[in-house]
């Protein structure tokens, strides 16, 4: 079965290192053509959760990109899924599928329309993972990665997708409610995320901040009362005390803090500004979040000119 995974940042090589190591024809794809070099030259390596890993992975650049690939991987920065979903459609073969692992919503909309829906499964990955230099990647936390058909049925390339990932030792989840999980996980990085990339805290810090976990409270008040509103049926029963968990037992540094202090865009645009256009759409204000996601724009916006200053200086 050969692979293809769009995006070589800390997820994208967690992926492929895990699936090459198992055995399987990967192929990563990044718009960078210095981190593809680095791949290409030196393989992929790996630590942290599950110890030590190197492979030997190809990887080629957007403009390189060849199919046909029986399965396409999307874990592209949100902000390049309306080109990745393109990407994909290049790149499939007649019964291939694509599936997204992306935070924020969005994504599997942006998929179906290249591809229509039927050539399109919803996922989620709990797994985390930071980008330490191109090539070189840490998994900071182990957890389930959600698939599932778009309409909840149990199909065989559903069954087929789940041998090949626990083939890689993923823990793998089949839900017959996949957009009810990725939202859940919507609300967990609208109330999580910005907190954390405008603070510096880790997740599981917030519930420690009297004034970090009120700003979660007005936040995830207003993801609830979007989910309501829109009729969303959430896969979690408990979503406020599954948010509530990780902010109090989960020490990861989400990417979008992580994207902060490199200098690179963040993709608060398909988590809490995405709540922000579908709180709008159905009459629910949300200045909370709102007010979350220009502060961190501003945030990164700072921090890159800081270190293009910086860089201009050494």
């Amino acid at each position: 079965m050969k692979i293809s995974i769009i995006g070589a940042g800390a997820l994208g090589c967690l992926h492929g290192t895990y699936l090459a190591e198992a055995g399987h024809d990967v192929t990563l794809i990044d718009i960078r053509p210095d981190l593809i070099e680095k791949i290409n030259r030196d393989g992929l390596h790996l630590d942290g959760a599950r110890g030590e890993h190197w492979a030997t992975v190809k990887a080629v650049t957007v403009d390189d990109a060849n199919g046909p690939s029986d399965i396409v991987f999307v874990l592209a920065h949100t902000d390049g899924t309306p080109a990745a979903s393109q990407l994909a459609a290049t790149l499939l073969n007649d019964q291939g599928f694509a599936i997204t692992l992306q935070n924020g919503i969005g994504n599997v909309e942006s998929l179906c329309n290249a591809l229509g829906p039927q050539r399109v499964l919803g996922g989620i990955s709990y797994n985390s993972a930071s980008f330490n230099a191109p090539g070189h990647t840490t998994h900071t936390n182990a957890g389930p990665t959600w698939i599932g058909e778009l309409d909840g049925k149990r199909s065989k390339r559903i069954e087929d997708l789940c041998t090949l990932l626990e083939s890689a030792e993923f823990e793998v989840r089949v839900s017959d409610n996949i957009i009810g999980v990725i939202w859940n996980k919507f609300v967990q990085s609208c109330a999580i995320h910005a907190i954390c990339a405008l603070t510096g805290m880790k997740a599981g810090e917030i519930t420690t901040n009297p004034e970090a976990e009120e700003v979660q409270n007005l936040a995830l008040a207003e993801a609830m009362a979007v989910v309501k509103a829109k009729g969303i049926t959430l896969a979690d029963k408990d979503p406020i005390g599954s948010v509530k968990r990780v902010s109090s037992t989960v020490f990861v540094r989400p990417s979008m803090l992580q994207h902060v202090e490199q200098g690179r865009t963040t993709e608060i645009d398909s988590q809490n500004g995405a709540l922000v256009r579908e709180g709008k759409m159905v009459g629910i204000n949300t200045p909370c979040n709102e007010a979350l996601t220009l502060l961190v724009k501003a945030r990164a916006a700072q921090r890159a000119k800081q270190l293009r200053d910086q860089s201009q200086v050494d």
